[in-house]
């Protein structure tokens, strides 16, 4: 390629990131009105948008993250599904009775209380990383050659 070789992209995401990273903010935000309501147009219950969209901010910071915080937040993840898995919050059953089978649906209480706790600690740990990766407020170094904002 010869004198046209780049070694540094023209590209930068960070715009792009941050639009992420609001986003994912704003439907946890909107879905905390109500984490047991299913939100249509995410299709999914709040608890789940929720979950999914701490998972989302996870992965924005990921290569932000030190190995044991990388192994803190494999860990945290790992939790959450077990949560689920171990502890539904919504538990279907079928009852029979002389129209056919008919499927009701029962919130666990106990076990939503136990969810909700966890994944607010989940974000709040998550909101940290974000904060120590400098994605939640604008930093203007003055002395930083290197910095494109100065």
């Amino acid at each position: 390629m010869g004198e046209f070789e780049i070694d540094k992209s023209g590209y930068n995401e960070a715009s792009f990131k941050m639009m992420r990273l609001h986003e994912s903010q704003r439907r946890i935000s909107y879905v905390n009105q109500d984490l047991l309501k299913y939100y249509y147009e995410f299709s999914g219950h709040g608890y789940i948008v929720k979950k999914t969209e701490i998972e989302n901010l996870m992965q924005e910071v990921w290569g932000k993250l030190d190995p044991n915080s990388k192994e803190k937040v494999e860990k945290l993840r790992k939790m959450m599904d077990d949560c689920l898995e171990f502890f539904p919050i919504h538990q279907v059953r079928k009852i029979t009775n002389v129209e056919g089978e008919k499927k009701t649906s029962r919130v666990d209480t106990t076990n939503f209380k136990t969810f909700k706790e966890l994944i607010f600690s989940v974000h709040s740990y998550v909101n940290e990383l974000l904060e120590a990766a400098g994605y939640s407020t604008f930093t203007i170094e003055g002395d930083d050659v290197n910095d494109p904002y100065n």
